[in-house]
């Protein structure tokens, strides 16, 4: 990988960034419109080396002030992405997605600079004082800050997370404080916990859905950035394949899926009836609900299992999960008694594969008032279990009847509301059961691979011509004035062709058609 000497910004060469012995810092921003490339500050060096001048001096103001700062702390090198990338080279360009993460992970100080904020209004007594008074960091003095563009874009989050020691700097590159100076203020902006941003605890030991959220409603770019700028978050490598679209956060949730047990990878919210999201931002926590992966121990069953008069809590549905809490809401435990009544397969034999027609997953399933549930070993963090509402899938396109396809149901996210009004139920309809069954993982595809979209019949016209007015072996068809049954073909998905056939029939509803007919398109 590429470095930049801070004394005199010429580009230097390292294996990898374990080889830079004297350490290194980086610099974490929002990239302008504008901004010079490795080609750029390449072409500068080697200008600079011919008549003997310092290419620093000739560096934007960006490369120019970041490499000075570093210098002054004491770094000889330091990694900025917009320069230490040869774009040109995809091998170059996926190693360095790839390996991001890493990149800011193993810098010894990282600038995180906010070009959108000249100065803040706050000094870290202020941030300390606030952190429990009743207005908090709603205070006006905060919002300058807390609304930079650095904190919507999505590349920022993992630049956020991996470096131990990271500064922000204002747009005079004026030193506004740590992120473990201002932990709390993040958490209450960005919805990442204090303690991950203070390296009190791995960001690793939040569930899938908990990391997923911390994306937020942030933006990038290029749809496919949403997908890439995310695998250091995940420990994934996967190539990159710009041109994909959302495609490729489909691919990260897939990788995903393959290397993790955590299944709250489908505890999302949104109006889709897939597993799997569309973005990450529908991962956004709704009115604070949270999902967290809490297998059982071996001896651990469902609840129902233990007696059949035992009673559950049943929250009230308002999205795609569906949200259980036994009375007691401590789990159940039978001190080693195997559960027989749990049939089709032993308990942490949860599987899933991907399939073209939906993910095959073995999980257990039960029902309760007609309506299925699946059961992945979901929880709140105040201790409330939680189950992923199913229901047949009308457009499966399995052909397998032995197991059976479902989708997810609506609505889609549930939570249990201690202290609130809950509605006491018997146990499910049903025994739990582990069940080999379809999941549908994607929007259904209405159409062939590589058959162009059709327009629908009333679907607009982008322009007609008269047939009167065209040569065409079919114009006989349409010389005779009288009315017959109406039909239309589709051409290659995108051309309609409407013409009557005298004497033809068709089942249908009689159409009359007067002449001249049209050829739309």
């Amino acid at each position: 990988m590429w470095f930049l000497s801070t004394d005199r910004a010429e580009l230097h060469f390292f294996p990898s960034p374990e080889n830079v012995s004297d350490g290194y810092a980086a610099l974490s921003h929002v990239w302008d419109k504008e901004e010079q490339s490795f080609q750029d500050v390449r072409k500068i060096q080697e200008n600079c080396a011919k008549d003997g001048t310092n290419p620093r001096d000739f560096v934007s103001e960006k490369i120019r002030r970041c490499c000075a700062l570093a210098e002054k702390h004491g770094y000889k090198w330091v990694w900025i992405d917009i320069c230490c990338i040869d774009k040109t080279s995809s091998a170059e360009l996926s190693e360095a997605i790839n390996s991001m993460f890493r990149y800011y992970a193993l810098a010894r100080i990282c600038y995180g600079y906010l070009p959108d904020v000249s100065s803040v209004e706050f000094s870290l007594e202020d941030v300390e004082k606030d952190r429990n008074s009743r207005k908090g960091y709603r205070h006006s003095r905060y919002r300058s800050f807390g609304r930079s563009i650095w904190f919507t874009r999505g590349w920022t989050l993992q630049e956020l997370i991996a470096p131990r020691f990271f500064v922000f700097l204002s747009s005079s590159w004026k030193i506004i404080g740590t992120k473990a100076d201002l932990a709390e203020l993040m958490e209450w902006w960005c919805a990442i916990p204090a303690a991950v941003l203070r390296f009190q605890v791995r960001f690793t030991e939040f569930s899938i859905a908990q990391r997923m959220s911390w994306f937020g409603l942030r933006e990038t770019t290029r749809p496919e950035d949403e997908a890439y700028c995310l695998l250091g978050l995940f420990d994934i490598h996967m190539p990159p394949l710009y041109g994909e679209g959302r495609n490729a956060f489909r691919r990260l949730q897939e990788e995903i899926l393959k290397q993790s047990a955590d299944t709250t990878l489908f505890a999302w919210s949104g109006h889709s009836r897939c597993l799997f999201a569309a973005s990450p931002s529908d991962f956004v926590r709704d009115a604070g609900i949270e999902v967290v992966y809490t297998p059982p121990p071996p001896t651990q069953v469902l609840a129902d299992t233990v007696h059949e008069a035992e009673c559950w809590t049943f929250c009230l549905p308002c999205s795609h999960l569906v949200a259980l809490v036994c009375g007691a809401i401590a789990p159940v435990t039978l001190r080693g008694v195997s559960p027989p009544e749990i049939r089709g397969g032993a308990m942490n034999d949860m599987t899933f594969a991907i399939t073209p027609t939906g993910i095959r997953a073995c999980i257990p399933i039960f029902t309760w008032r007609g309506e299925v549930f699946g059961d992945l070993h979901w929880s709140s963090p105040q201790g409330g279990r939680v189950f992923l509402r199913l229901e047949l899938d009308p457009d499966s396109q399995a052909s397998s009847s032995r197991r059976p396809s479902y989708r997810v149901g609506r609505p889609r996210l549930a939570r249990s509301f201690f202290g609130g009004a809950y509605r006491t139920v018997r146990p499910p309809d049903g025994l739990p059961s582990w069940k080999e069954i379809l999941i549908r993982h994607r929007p259904p595809l209405h159409r062939d691979p590589g058959q162009l979209p059709a327009h629908s019949a009333t679907g607009p016209r982008l322009g007609s011509r008269q047939l009167s007015q065209c040569s065409s072996p079919l114009m006989p068809l349409f010389a005779s004035p009288k009315l017959a049954f109406s039909n239309s073909f589709t051409i290659l998905g995108s051309l309609t062709l409407r013409f009557e056939v005298p004497g033809f029939t068709l089942p249908g509803r009689p159409t009359p058609i007067c002449p001249p007919s049209t050829f739309s398109r």
